[in-house]
């Protein structure tokens, strides 16, 4: 073995040591770097990376090399599924931070490599979930944005993104002119020329009718026989898609709720941490937390699963007082309303919707919590035949899917869920509960996507006994 080891690798380059002893490599050896080597980061991070590393180093370094995430099946890493490139999967994004922190590329945390590999991922969250060693490579890429930032500043792409509750404000008002406008050639290309988003992707339409107000104005509400829930009216649903709230105040109410909004609340902060913003994001976060800490202790059901995950995890990450207590009232919709069929399958009267109903996850509840949720939910409608679809991240991810640069990597990741979508046999529903995974779909597949809200108030109103 030895001559046959000096014939291929006359320099010893390849594993020295591994196989053939060489005198300086020992099975028992070098197992630690020592004293002197640990990583010092030039920044203080917001996060507490409580749950088992308590640093951002500690986290970094629990990428051990196993690579589990190159994996080929859906979810980690998405970005290395769809490229097959190393350098787009969670241990290659983790080598080449550890590499910038130890100063290997010119201009460390702002090196083009590290910008290179950040801004790939997706922040999917999926690495939470699936690595054996826990490494949350979403939150280790937030923080290194947000060192960025305190050095140079966000950029104007950054801060409008981060902005996305305040433009809703104001696009609201002007719909449907601000669609116009935001749909014109000229008004796109300059946007992508300034902002760098894709002028040939569409942006989120406004409503008019803004689902807060609908829901200040109707006359006829539940009376709340089972108590009382708190819904909260994110971004997305209050400015873009109101009809999935309306649809989710029907479900609620039917099943004996009364449904209140947490007036005075802020944007979950959701678009902030997805640009580094998290100083932004904590603040947003404490507003939240004490908004809902003097709401008493009624549950928290959330339509947008990216806005309940800054709740049941950032939130706690920044260390905001009452977080966790928050966090444990605070519960997804459809796991909500599973809950109370799965005690009483009596608490909805639902009718039949003969068809096929194909259901895609979002993200960050397959990172955070119980995946075949929205299967089994659906399956409580009678004569829905219920698909739970084998795909990953459908590659928009907020507004990574918008942004020029982005393209060719939103496209391959998404094509998975496309090619099924596709196969589907006309009229088949196809189900999502994010808002950028209904977008995607939208625009890949020309198919119109619900929101499980609106796929129970559909067979609601189906029920003879509605």
């Amino acid at each position: 073995m030895g001559d046959i080891k000096e014939i291929f690798d006359p320099s010893g380059v390849l594993n020295p040591g591994k196989i053939i002893d060489t005198g300086r490599w020992k099975l028992d050896a070098d197992l630690r770097l020592g004293p002197g080597s640990e990583l010092a980061p030039a920044f203080v991070p917001i996060s507490a990376f409580f749950e088992k590393d308590h640093s951002f180093v500690g986290n970094l370094e629990q990428c051990n090399g196993c690579g589990g995430c190159r994996k080929d099946e859906p979810t980690m890493c998405p970005t290395f599924a769809a490229t097959g490139e190393e350098l787009f999967s969670t241990r290659g994004r983790a080598n080449i931070l550890r590499a910038a922190l130890e100063g290997c590329f010119d201009g460390g945390i702002e090196s083009s490599e590290l910008t290179e590999v950040l801004g790939g991922c997706l922040s999917c969250k999926a690495c939470k979930r699936e690595c054996p060693s826990g490494v949350d490579l979403a939150l280790l890429k937030a923080e290194t944005l947000q060192a960025r930032h305190r050095i140079h500043g966000p950029s104007l792409a950054d801060r409008m993104i981060a902005s996305s509750d305040y433009l809703g404000r104001l696009g609201s008002a002007m719909a449907p002119l601000a669609n116009a406008v935001l749909s014109m050639r000229p008004v796109r290309l300059l946007m992508q020329a300034v902002l760098g988003l894709e002028a040939g992707r569409s942006l989120p339409p406004y409503h008019r009718d803004r689902f807060d107000r609908w829901f200040r104005r109707r006359s006829e509400k539940g009376p709340g026989r089972r108590g009382r829930v708190i819904l909260w009216d994110d971004t997305w649903v209050r400015y873009h898609e109101p009809a999935i709230g309306r649809a989710a105040v029907l479900v609620l109410e039917a099943a004996g709720f009364e449904v209140v909004l947490a007036e005075d609340r802020k944007c979950c902060g959701r678009p902030s941490a997805s640009r580094g913003l998290l100083e932004k994001a904590r603040d947003l976060g404490e507003h939240n937390v004490a908004l809902l800490r003097a709401m008493g202790d009624a549950p928290v059901i959330f339509l947008e699963p990216s806005c309940w995950s800054m709740f049941v995890d950032e939130y706690r990450q920044f260390g905001i007082d009452g977080a966790s207590q928050v966090a444990e009232r605070c519960v997804l919709f459809e796991n909500f309303v599973l809950t109370l069929l799965d005690a009483d399958p009596s608490r909805l009267p639902l009718g039949s919707l003969e068809s096929v109903a194909a259901v895609h996850s979002h993200c960050h509840a397959n990172a955070l919590a119980d995946t075949p949720v929205l299967t089994r939910l659906l399956e409580f409608v009678p004569d829905l035949e219920t698909r739970r679809l084998n795909t990953g991240c459908c590659g928009m991810a907020g507004a990574f899917g918008l942004m020029a640069a982005n393209q060719d990597l939103s496209l391959a990741v998404a094509r998975p869920l496309i090619d099924q979508v596709n196969d589907l046999p006309p009229g088949a529903r196809v189900v999502a509960a994010g808002t950028s995974c209904r977008h995607q779909l939208r625009d890949l597949a020309d198919r119109e996507v619900l929101h499980p809200a609106q796929v129970l108030a559909e067979a609601l109103e189906a029920s003879p006994v509605s």
